[in-house]
């Protein structure tokens, strides 16, 4: 394998480890009220040479709810039960949320992509 094969290969590897797309997690602590959580990710990393080492808490982590309408009633709206010690399935946003949660347009300057602070809990195990 020629060097310039084994570069690539590196930086690919690189890039797919680094990139978050969805990930089971604990919760710790649950607002119901605001439907937000603060969660303990159950995959943990490992640098080249290093020891594993966990992901640390992520705090304020949106929760989806379910919008039915049922044999042509209203819609409604059916929020989650979620307790502490529950484990969750979070993906991770394409961009940063923080102006689509207000469902403001986001023009992709950031350069926050993946990004484990763009957390959404999508569900329970």
């Amino acid at each position: 394998m020629t060097n310039t094969t084994e570069f690539f290969r590196t930086l690919q590897q690189g890039v797919l480890v680094n990139l978050n797309t969805a990930m089971p997690c604990k919760v710790l602590a649950y607002d119901e009220e605001k439907r937000m959580a603060k969660i303990e990710p159950l995959f943990m990393i490992k640098e080249t040479g290093e020891e594993p080492a966990k992901l640390s808490p992520i705090e304020n982590v949106p929760v989806l709810f379910q919008k039915y309408r049922v044999n042509g009633s209203e819609p409604q709206n059916y929020e989650p039960f979620i307790e502490p010690t529950d484990t969750v399935l979070v993906v991770f946003c394409q961009r940063a949320i923080d102006e689509a949660m207000k469902g403001n347009i986001i023009y992709p300057g950031t350069a926050r992509m993946f990004d484990i602070h763009d957390a959404v809990i999508v569900g329970v195990f």
